[in-house]
């Protein structure tokens, strides 16, 4: 099966907790995550990057999670988020047909950060 972008989300700055839209991954054995920050706000802020698969009763089941400090992100010195998602990979999970990714963003005095995330099937 050829490789695949399915997702490509424009860097911006969030300052919610927030998710993508259901990602339909198909018969993928493979998925690779990225996301880059390149800007924060607030005092002490983190960013959690948490990748769902999709039960077959329609639940979002937990399959992997990354937090990272972005006190020190800019576009000098960006902070990566990194991932291989699949059996047999970094992260052995099997991730099924549909997910999503949500993010999280703590931190005090109105925390943010500024990311894009990307995901590719393999």
């Amino acid at each position: 099966m050829a490789v695949k972008t399915l997702l490509n989300q424009v860097s911006a700055m969030q300052t919610a907790n927030g998710n993508t839209s259901d990602i339909d991954w198909g018969a993928y054995k493979e998925l690779a995550l990225d996301a880059v920050c390149t800007n924060k706000q607030g005092t002490s802020p983190t960013l959690q990057i948490i990748v769902y698969r999709k039960d077959a009763a329609g639940n979002y089941q937990h399959i992997h999670q990354i937090t990272q400090s972005v006190s020190g992100a800019s576009v000098s010195t960006p902070v990566y988020f990194v991932a291989s998602i699949g059996v047999g990979c970094s992260i052995n999970q099997s991730f099924g047909s549909t997910g999503r990714i949500n993010w999280v963003i703590g931190g005090t005095a109105t925390p943010g950060a500024t990311f894009n995330l990307s995901l590719i099937g393999k």
